[in-house]
C-alpha cells in the first residue's frame, strides 16, 4: 500500500511539473514542430491542443509513450506506433474513444470522460492521426 501511495504521489508530481508550463526539451520542441498547425483541420488542431494538455505528459508529444511521467508508470504508456493487435481497444477512432471514456483497468490509463464528448472525439482523432505519422 505504501509503495502504491509513493508511486501515485510521484506520478502526480510528474504530471504537475509537465502541465505547469515547463518549457519542453529541445528534442520535444523539434518534434512538436513536425506537425505544422496549418496542415491540421480544425478538429485535429483542437485535438492536438487537448492532447498536449492532457495526454502528452505520459504518452509524449509524438505519442511514443515517452512523456515525462512515463518513467514512473507500470505498465508504460501506449506507444501509438505499436501494432493494432497490442492496443486493448484497438487503434481506431472508436477504440481510442472507448479508451478515453472508460480508461483501462489494471493500468494508469484513467477515464478522461470529464473532458466531454466533443473534446474526447478531437483527441481520439488526433491520436489516430499520430498512429499514421
Amino acid at each position: 500500500m505504501k509503495n502504491k501511495l509513493i508511486l501515485f504521489i510521484g506520478i502526480a508530481m510528474a504530471i504537475l511539473l509537465v502541465s505547469c508550463g515547463e518549457k519542453p526539451a529541445p528534442a520535444e520542441e523539434k518534434a512538436a514542430e513536425t506537425v505544422a498547425p496549418a496542415a491540421l483541420d480544425a478538429d485535429l488542431q483542437a485535438g492536438k491542443e487537448a492532447f498536449e494538455m492532457s495526454c502528452a505528459s505520459c504518452h509524449g508529444i509524438e505519442g511514443a509513450g515517452d512523456g515525462a511521467a512515463a518513467a514512473a508508470l507500470n505498465p508504460k504508456p501506449r506507444n501509438y506506433k505499436a501494432p493494432a493487435s497490442e492496443w486493448k481497444n484497438g487503434n481506431t477512432l472508436e477504440g481510442v474513444t472507448k479508451t478515453l471514456k472508460q480508461g483501462i483497468k489494471g493500468s494508469s490509463m484513467v477515464s478522461y470522460s470529464h473532458l466531454g464528448d466533443e473534446t474526447l472525439g478531437q483527441i481520439a482523432k488526433y491520436v489516430v492521426h499520430l498512429t499514421k505519422k
